[in-house]
């Protein structure tokens, strides 16, 4: 069979080319068009667009946009940044299915630099049969990792899975987190030394603030251009090898990705070659430079103060 073809996407400042299985307009979701199709009417009317990036982490495509449409793009974030407190870390987006002490105390007795971090966001549902490849992938890397596992209605056929043996045989350098899980306060823990991603933007921004190179599983929507900014851009991660789109909402009928792939993947990142040791020190860079964006006089903090101006004198105008 001949290898799907790879198109040019138009409007990049920098090559982007996908199959048409992985681009973001392949993937449907019921009501989806209409959505759409209001968010367009929306945008013509804006005189801006407000984003949760920052301008160190892709200004030639902010200055692309801000050319080929004619608006203004403040970027204020990255948003995961703005309160750093461990309470609210822990607490944010639910509340999390394991307690953080014990979640912290497990990362204490790693070595820094060691653990996989697995999550695919709250969103994606993943089949039995393809989390069941992925834990002997993991195990078989024979290296430490926090593997957030989500399987909605499905879920009883891996905890089934899970209680033949798997859990029993990496208890030592596994912790298996059922259900919602402290991702930005894990990210951020000394023992993380890569993190496996769906390219959900949150999850991707928060990858890169904690300076921590990732593994890259997209699923759907923009996800697979997200990959291209962190695999080929950035060149900060690695990408398993996913081929096409999961269609949200729909069942996953089959393993998409290998046991011998998520293996592959793992060791590619922790390995102490020139290469993994260049991507930790390019995501660590990428990380400092998020920290710097919202500091005091840095390029975040400055486009909130200038957008508060903004609405402000638009405020007085229409008054």
């Amino acid at each position: 069979m001949a290898s799907a073809a790879s198109h040019p996407l138009p409007g990049f400042p920098t090559p982007l080319q996908l199959t048409k299985e992985r681009c973001p307009g392949s993937f449907s979701v019921y009501g989806l068009d209409q959505i759409r199709k209001k968010i367009n009417e929306e945008e013509i009317k804006s005189t801006g667009v407000v984003i949760n990036s920052f301008r160190e982490l892709e200004a030639l495509y902010i200055e692309s946009f801000e050319q080929i449409t004619g608006k203004k793009v403040w970027t204020v974030g990255p948003m995961c940044l703005c309160n750093q407190d461990i309470n609210a870390m822990a607490a944010r987006g639910n509340k999390a299915s394991m307690d953080e002490a014990q979640c912290l105390q497990w990362l204490d007795s790693m070595k820094p630099g060691s653990v996989t971090f697995v999550s695919f966001g709250s969103l994606a549902c993943t089949a039995p049969q393809q989390l069941v490849e992925l834990g002997l992938g993991l195990e078989a890397s024979k290296k430490p990792f926090v593997w957030v596992i989500k399987a909605g209605d499905k879920f009883p056929q891996v905890e089934e899975w899970l209680a033949e043996g798997f859990e029993e045989r990496v208890k030592d350098r596994g912790l298996i987190i059922r259900g919602w899980a402290p991702q930005v306060l894990i990210l951020w823990h000394k023992a993380i030394g890569g993190f496996m991603t769906h390219c959900g933007w949150n999850s991707t921004i928060e990858g890169i603030c904690a300076g921590v190179p990732m593994i890259t599983w997209p699923h759907f929507a923009e996800q697979f251009v997200n990959e291209r900014l962190v695999v080929d851009v950035l060149k900060t991660g690695v990408e398993i090898g996913v081929k096409a789109v999961t269609q949200w909402g729909q069942e996953q009928k089959e393993v998409t990705v290998t046991r011998d792939a998520v293996e592959a993947a793992v060791s590619k990142l922790l390995d102490e070659g020139e290469a993994a040791e260049e991507m930790r020190m390019r995501a660590k860079e990428f990380g400092v430079k998020a920290r710097k964006a919202l500091q005091e006089g840095g390029s975040s903090y400055n486009n909130i103060n200038l957008l508060i101006q903004k609405m402000g004198n638009q405020a007085k105008t229409s008054g």
